[in-house]
């Protein structure tokens, strides 16, 4: 099959054997649309560790090609997405947690495109647990924006309310998507942030959501929220990002990191319409277009690019 691979020499288009669902809880996708993230970008750039060689990818929808014989109730032919982490299945939060996924609270679990190959390819194998049903109704693209949904929703695991003030901190595909995905739920208050615009005025909001951790950034947040208001962070920066202690505890102000949110209210929040997506899902390449794909990701942080490795089911839009 063809994939996208990262070694030591950089990234390349490879010939790899198919994978096959031979253990019991396997299951094997034929990939029809992948997208493109920040997280690629830095394990392509060799910015963010990852095994070597690896194949690139985690946000993707696809098609049950093959199952394992303990597989139930998917079968070949159902549309589904994946949650791109894999739980080790032996730490003590596998052990302790019964309700699926466990990949969200397993402390080693491996995240597809960097500890373990990913989406850029014509098949993925991934267990059962990690692989979701998408309604019939929902287009690939939509269906492959199903990780950045759910990441989005994270922000409401922390302690916000509709009726707060808010300020949303980045110019990027993740806030645009954040600050939809709040619009969704009722948040009408929430402000806008970039670099490059007037500060926002200090000590008036009862939250702030970043998207992109600077020292810069962090501080502009901390300054715009009340004593005592809550700072999220969002964002999974390649490095360490440094911040300001003392400021924080002398306003006594209040940290919450979110990762994800439910994977299922994200379809759910897909299949009902509430979510706007115009303008968020870009175009399409062929896997041997993928230094044309960078380089439109390079350029332009308003629109999701996508792969498609498939030509007979390859999505050309958005729609």
């Amino acid at each position: 099959m063809r994939a996208l691979v990262r070694d030591q020499h950089g990234v390349r288009l490879a010939q790899l054997p198919r994978p096959r669902a031979d253990q019991p809880n396997d299951v094997l996708i034929r990939v029809v649309a992948a997208g493109l993230c920040r997280t690629d970008l830095y394990v392509a750039r060799g910015l963010l560790a990852a095994r070597t060689p690896v194949v690139l990818g985690h946000e993707l929808s696809g098609v049950v090609e093959e199952v394992g014989a303990g597989v139930a109730p998917l079968r070949p032919g159902d549309r589904v997405g994946v949650l791109p982490w894999i739980p080790c299945a032996e730490c003590s939060e596998c052990l302790r947690v019964a309700a699926q996924p466990r990949a969200l609270r397993c402390t080693h679990a491996a995240m597809l495109g960097v500890d373990r190959d990913g989406a850029f390819a014509e098949f993925l194998l991934v267990p059962e647990e990690c692989v979701i049903a998408v309604p019939a109704g929902l287009p690939p693209l939509a269906a492959a924006y199903l990780e950045p949904v759910a990441a989005s929703l994270a922000v409401l695991k922390a302690d916000l309310h509709p009726g707060q003030r808010g300020l949303l901190l980045g110019e990027n595909r993740i806030a645009e998507l954040t600050r939809r995905v709040l619009a969704a739920h009722d948040f009408h208050h929430l402000a806008t942030w970039s670099a490059g615009q007037p500060e926002p005025e200090p000590g008036v909001y009862d939250f702030a959501i970043e998207t992109h951790a600077t020292p810069g950034i962090l501080e502009v947040m901390m300054r715009a929220l009340k004593r005592g208001g809550l700072a999220v962070l969002k964002s999974r920066p390649a490095s360490a990002v440094s911040l300001d202690v003392r400021k924080a505890v002398l306003r006594e102000l209040r940290f919450h990191g979110v990762n994800y949110g439910s994977f299922d209210d994200a379809i759910r929040l897909l299949a009902s319409g509430r979510l706007e997506l115009d303008g968020l899902l870009g175009p399409v390449f062929a896997l041997e277009e993928y230094e044309a794909l960078f380089a439109h990701a390079e350029r332009d942080e308003t629109a999701k690019p996508f792969f498609s490795s498939n030509s007979a089911e390859a999505p050309t839009t958005a729609d």
